[in-house]
């Protein structure tokens, strides 16, 4: 697996080193979790967002202001919790989504 690049990842309680990975090495894996994630969709003032959540309920990502057909992989980093794609619409982030650990 390749670093790319190492940004950080500001969470509750603290802050995390991720490393970027090649997003080509989890695009599948991504893809079929996108496939199977159950959809709770809620209206806010940014716009409608999309929580995803895996078969066992627990919450894996999320969409903001696009639809979950119009989303693609954009990039890929490791982190202490698993492996977070973004999701891309067009040329902007909109979501993110965990692999697990």
């Amino acid at each position: 697996m390749e670093v790319k690049s190492r940004v950080w990842h500001f969470v509750e309680y603290g802050e995390f080193p991720l490393e970027e990975i090649d997003v080509e090495e989890v695009r599948e894996d991504a893809l079929t979790l996108l496939g199977r994630v159950k959809v709770e969709r809620y209206e806010t003032s940014r716009g409608t967002v999309l929580k995803l959540l895996d078969e066992y309920g627990n919450y894996v990502g999320k969409v903001v202001g696009c639809e979950l057909s119009s989303v693609t992989i954009g990039s890929a980093y490791q982190t202490p919790f698993g492996v977070k794609v973004t999701l891309d619409c067009g040329d902007k982030i909109v979501g993110w989504l965990y692999l697990g650990v």
